[in-house]
């Protein structure tokens, strides 16, 4: 039977899991410099605890809760503590660097007894070597700490883990995702993707390391780097003073053209933009001021240099658009004290060759695209003319239409066939379409391609479940997509058992209409690309809502649904969805 010690075992646990064990991307070795390196804009927590050396003749309990607070230590020293809470062996093979699994406090915690301490917890989520987040859903997950009377008679630690373990509290309330910057195939766009750190260890020597490594190995087949392979820092941090960080590189960026140098320079600012007084960037290679255009006479790059690349664009049109249950389109008023406008032209009546379900509308708010059980049509949202025909096929989905043309997804030419990604240009030629062959056996429910082109968000069906994931853009000249990756998505207690319909409020935050395996009723979640963060966008009506539009955008959301009974919802704060209109089967915001 457990020793009733393991009670207060895990208060303590939970009391000093409020500071946040160090990512790989810190150094655990070498100087500490931090005095001309800014804070971080936000905050970590309000209370850090130092750790502590073991206590003579501890309990197990406090063996293992020491050891649990020391590696949540925000101090440089923590897991030079937190190794003298092992034996001398573990002490020896123990990485700390090499990763981070969080579990759910919430459910299970650390049961100890008089000589035994095990951590039984559901796993929510890991971060790697490199600081990426994945989701995990491990309900099962057990460990044994192996506690054992070293040679003196004090009980140590045999088997640590590998890396660290915190709990999702502590998770929340200190790590910092922190966005690093690389391009899309073609260079066009930035792309960013998050880190995960220790609070107190964002510098922007770690943040830079990071960068410095490149993309995830899944992200890296559609997103790419100026910066060439193998480069590193040549001196070991990047000190900041009076607002400009001195960056010094290896000889790997000699090489580089003109262009990739100001890519290259592009990419170190935006990342640098995580710290407060960051204006300017200068970089070196072994001492020597490396010449880039654009620097000002102190050889200093400013955002204002750069200012060409952003992130997403700016939407130019607010109107919103619905389709009526007899096909025709109509004009969404903006608030519930207009009605809905039938569009100019045979589009705005019933009756103009076809009955589509499902509409798209470009970011300029011009142009439209509509979908039938079996066709494809484009026209425009003001000028009156008829619809085009661009496209015969069967299970057609909502489109998307972005600048680069008009997207859609198809069934397979046969039963059995994988479904069939279109890209149809805005002249109106269209590619080869490309099988999803990873697909195969799967219908495709939804998709939005990201604001940075890199990747889809795609929901499938498989095996009569509705999928969410991602899939790469590698190319788009020849269209190449690839790297299904299904997505595990926990939110609060329950994990995303049915997704609906998904789109992208940001270029790293998705909305999505899910259900959860605690709660069959579909709500709308707001959640991070990586799925480490999901918050609910607070109820949206009695009825169920069935579809979902969305208008990525620099800041602020724009989202309105659609219900079962053709209710319209907007979407006005953090809790509150207010109804626009009725008798839709379909909406469409810009983008």
């Amino acid at each position: 039977m457990c020793d009733k010690r393991w009670v207060s075992g895990i208060l303590l646990a939970a009391a000093l899991m409020v500071v946040l064990a160090g990512c790989a991307l810190i150094p655990t070795s070498g100087p500490v410099n931090r005095v001309d390196e800014p804070a971080v804009v936000v905050g970590g927590p309000q209370v850090d605890r130092q750790p502590v050396p073991p206590l003579v003749d501890g309990t197990p309990d406090q063996i293992v809760n020491g050891f649990l607070m020391a590696v949540s230590s925000g101090s440089a020293t923590r897991f030079t503590v937190a190794r003298q809470y092992l034996t001398q062996e573990a002490a020896q093979d123990w990485d700390p660097t090499q990763s981070v699994t969080i579990y759910d406090s919430s459910r299970g915690g650390l049961n100890v007894s008089k000589s035994t301490a095990t951590l039984k917890s559901p796993i929510l989520g890991t971060i790697d070597a490199d600081g990426h987040y994945a989701a995990v859903d491990d309900v099962e997950f057990s460990h044994d700490f192996q506690i054992t009377k070293d040679p003196s008679g004090q009980w140590r630690i045999g088997d640590p883990g590998t890396g660290i373990f915190i709990s999702s509290y502590t998770f929340g309330q200190a790590f910092r995702a922190v966005p690093v910057y690389f391009y899309d195939p073609a260079f066009d766009r930035l792309v960013i993707e998050n880190l995960y750190m220790n609070w107190t260890d964002v510098t922007a020597t770690s943040v830079i390391a990071g960068l410095l490594k490149g993309p995830s190995a899944w992200l890296s087949a559609a997103a790419g780097s100026a910066i060439p392979p193998q480069t590193q820092l040549s001196v070991g941090s990047v000190p900041v003073n009076e607002g400009v960080a001195q960056v010094s590189l290896t000889q790997q960026v000699l090489g580089l053209s003109e262009t990739q140098k100001v890519q290259m320079a592009t990419q170190l600012l935006w990342t640098l933009q995580n710290f407060t007084g960051v204006t300017g960037l200068r970089i070196d290679v072994g001492g020597t001021p490396l010449s880039i255009h654009g620097q000002d006479a102190d050889g200093v790059m400013r955002m204002g240099a750069v200012a060409s690349y952003q992130l997403i664009d700016q939407p130019e049109s607010q109107d919103v658009f619905g389709l009526l249950t007899d096909g025709s389109v109509v004009q969404v008023p903006s608030s519930t004290v207009g009605v809905p406008r039938p569009i100019k032209g045979q589009l705005g009546a019933p009756g103009w060759g076809d009955t589509p379900n499902k509409l798209a509308l470009g970011p300029d708010g011009l142009k439209l695209a509509l979908v039938s059980s079996t066709s494809l049509w484009t026209a425009s949202a003001v000028d009156g003319q008829p619809a085009n025909k661009i496209l015969d096929a069967a299970g057609l989905t909502r489109p998307q239409i972005t600048d680069d043309g008009t997207w859609v997804i198809s069934a397979g030419n046969a039963d059995g066939d994988p479904p069939r990604l279109w890209l149809i240009s805005p002249g109106g030629s269209s590619q080869p379409p490309q099988s999803l062959t990873e697909l195969t056996g799967a219908t495709v429910v939804a998709f939005r391609v990201a604001p940075d082109r890199t990747r889809m968000a795609v929901v499938a069906n498989i095996g009569g479940r509705d999928v969410l994931g991602f899939m790469r853009i590698r190319s788009m000249s020849p269209l190449e997509v690839d790297g299904w990756r299904p997505l595990v998505v926990n939110i609060g207690r329950d994990t995303m058992a049915s997704c609906l319909d998904v789109g992208w409020l940001s270029p790293t935050q998705l909305a999505v209409l899910a259900t959860t395996s605690g709660n069959a009723a579909v709500s709308a979640y707001r959640m991070d690309v990586d799925a480490a963060s999901v918050q609910s966008m607070g109820p949206l009506s009695g009825d169920v809502p069935v579809t979902l539009a969305v208008q990525p955008r620099p800041s602020g959301t724009s989202a309105m649904a659609v219900t079962e009974v053709g209710t319209a919802l907007r979407y006005e704060d953090t809790t509150r969805w207010t109804m626009v209109t009725s008798d839709l089967v379909a909406i469409a915001l810009p983008g």
